[in-house]
């Protein structure tokens, strides 16, 4: 916990104890095994939808999230909510639905930065959670169709996927947990069949691109 968020200007409110007893509780999830396969892993997909601030940034308004189970969308098992009066209450019912599975983004610059910033006013903790990055892995996993990084447009028309409403975090969740679909497709064949390896993956691809 950053404990400096609590007395810093511009730190959000102090948790009612109701909300502070939901997050422990969140936050002690118990980890999945990472080295289990792709089909016994429950991935959660999860969007950011913001608004534009008067000063030109992005705050967060939304959260959408769907989950992956056996390698099937599962339509039930979903969750969408505005921050709303209460945001910290939005941001938690958010880390109960995650457990703590692995995330999967597209763009995790944006997409896990504005939820860190959220976590960190409104909850006043940085969950430990393992992000996947799409942006990231897509160009390692399928070189042939788009060579380096691209827009998540992009990567949708390489395979088909219709993007619904890109404005609505759930709908967006959706096109990208399609695209994860595909990811994991490509991995299984390419001897990646668990999601600790696309982690590694990642890093690796991070630290390439970083030593470039």
């Amino acid at each position: 916990m950053n404990w400096l968020s609590r007395f810093l200007p511009g730190g959000g409110p102090a948790l009612a104890t109701e909300l502070q007893t939901r997050l422990k509780a969140a936050l002690a999830a118990p980890q999945p095994d990472l080295g289990r396969s792709h089909f016994e892993t429950r991935y959660v997909v999860v969007n950011s939808e913001t608004a534009t601030t008067e000063g030109g940034g992005q705050r967060l308004v939304a959260v959408g999230a769907v989950a992956i189970c056996q390698c099937s969308i599962q339509p039930s098992d979903a969750f969408h909510a505005p921050l709303g009066s209460v945001p910290a209450d939005t941001l938690i019912g958010l880390l109960e639905f995650i457990g703590r599975d692995p995330v999967v983004v597209f763009n995790a610059p944006f997409n896990q930065g504005i939820l860190h910033r959220a976590f960190e006013h409104y909850l006043h903790q940085q969950p430990e959670l393992d992000w996947l990055d799409l942006m990231i892995l897509m160009p390692s996993l399928y070189p042939e169709r788009i060579a380096g990084q691209a827009r998540m447009d992009a990567w949708l028309g390489a395979f088909g996927v219709e993007r619904l409403d890109q404005r609505h975090a759930l709908l967006e969740a959706l096109a990208v947990a399609q695209l994860h679909l595909v990811a994991l497709s490509r991995a299984n064949a390419q001897g990646l069949p668990t999601p600790r390896e696309l982690l590694d993956t990642q890093s690796s691809r991070k630290w390439l691109r970083g030593s470039g």
